[in-house]
C-alpha cells in the first residue's frame, strides 16, 4: 500500500500522514505532522481521488492536459469550466450577435430580417474552453456533460426576463439522432427545464427534412438550407423557451421560432450554451452544426 502512494508521488502532507493508517483501519481520526485531526471520511475521500488518478487516469476532454480530479464530474477539469468565456458585449439586443459598431441598435440581419423570436441569448461565445467542451459534448460521446452545461446556461442567463410556460429543443432528424446515439440540444434543453422548474416538451418541434450541416455552408446559404425544415406538433404553449447548444447565423432558431408561432406561441425566447460569430468559426476543424 505504501508503494502505491509512493508511485502516485503524493505531495499532500495530510494525505501522506493519513492514507496508510486509514486503509488499515487503525483509527478513525489521524493526526498530521502539525497535530491536526483529519476525519476518516475526508481521508478516505482523498484516498479515493488518488486511487482514481492512479488506476483510471482521465485527462480533461477540453484541454487534454490536466486530469479530472473530481470523479464523475463530467470529464472536464475545474480550470476549463472556470475558463468558459463570458458573452461578448456590445451585442445585438435581439439575436445576441456581437455588434460591429458601438451605439448600433440592432445587427444588420435583424434590421433587414426581423426574427420571430423575441430574444436569443447565449451563455458564452464559441471560443476557448466553451468551444472544446461543446465539441466533446456533441461529437465525442460526452452526453453526460449536458447537466453541467445547463448549470452554466441557467447561472448566466437566469437574470433574463423569461416567463416560459414550456421548454423545448431545436430538433434533429431521426437519422441524425441514430447516427450520434443522442440529441445534444434535447439533453441540454431537458436539463435547463429541470433547473428552471418549467415543463419540458421534447417533441414540440420536428425536423421534417434533412438539411446540410450549417457549419459547412457560407452564411448566405444558411437561410435557404433550413427554410421550411421544421414543424410544430400540436398547439404550442403561449410562452416558449427554445434551447439549442450553439447558434451561428441564427437562421435555425428563426425557422424554429416561426414554426412555434404558427402553432400558437405568442412569445419565443432562445437560449444557447454558445454563440458563434464570424471570428469564432474555423471550418477546417469539427464544428457545431446548428445555424
Amino acid at each position: 500500500m505504501r508503494a502505491f502512494f509512493d508511485s502516485t508521488r503524493c505531495t499532500d502532507a495530510a494525505l501522506a500522514a493519513s492514507c496508510y493508517p486509514v486503509c488499515s483501519g487503525v483509527r478513525s481520526r489521524i493526526a498530521t505532522r502539525k497535530g491536526d485531526a483529519i476525519p476518516a471520511a475526508t481521508a478516505l475521500q482523498r484516498i479515493g481521488r488518488a486511487a482514481a488518478r492512479y488506476f483510471l487516469p482521465s485527462p480533461c476532454l477540453s484541454c487534454e492536459i490536466r486530469s479530472v480530479e473530481e470523479v464523475f464530474r463530467g470529464g472536464v477539469c475545474s480550470s476549463c469550466w472556470r475558463a468558459v468565456p463570458k458573452a461578448v458585449r456590445p451585442a445585438c439586443p435581439v439575436c445576441g450577435e456581437p455588434l460591429a459598431a458601438e451605439g448600433a441598435e440592432r445587427c444588420g440581419r435583424c434590421l433587414i430580417h426581423p426574427p420571430s423570436f423575441r430574444s436569443l441569448r447565449a451563455a458564452a461565445p464559441y471560443r476557448g474552453s466553451a468551444r472544446s467542451i461543446l465539441l466533446a459534448f456533441k461529437f465525442r460521446g460526452a452526453d453526460y456533460l449536458g447537466a453541467r452545461l445547463a448549470e452554466v446556461v441557467v447561472e448566466r442567463l437566469s437574470s433574463e426576463e423569461i416567463d416560459a410556460s414550456e421548454v423545448t429543443a431545436v430538433p434533429a432528424t431521426a437519422r441524425a439522432v441514430r447516427r450520434r446515439g443522442y440529441h445534444p440540444a434535447e439533453l441540454l434543453a431537458e436539463a435547463v427545464a429541470a433547473k428552471l422548474g418549467v415543463p419540458f416538451s421534447p417533441r414540440r418541434l420536428r425536423k421534417i427534412r434533412e438539411t446540410s450541416r450549417q457549419s459547412r455552408l457560407a452564411l448566405e446559404h444558411r437561410r435557404s438550407n433550413v427554410r421550411g425544415a421544421f414543424r410544430a406538433d400540436g398547439p404550442s404553449r403561449k410562452r416558449v423557451l427554445l434551447v439549442d447548444d450553439v447558434a451561428t447565423s441564427s437562421w435555425t432558431a428563426r425557422e424554429c421560432a416561426e414554426a412555434l408561432r404558427a402553432a400558437g406561441a405568442e412569445q419565443v425566447d432562445v437560449w444557447c450554451f454558445a454563440r458563434a460569430s464570424r471570428d469564432d468559426f474555423d471550418r477546417d476543424e469539427p464544428s457545431a452544426d446548428s445555424g
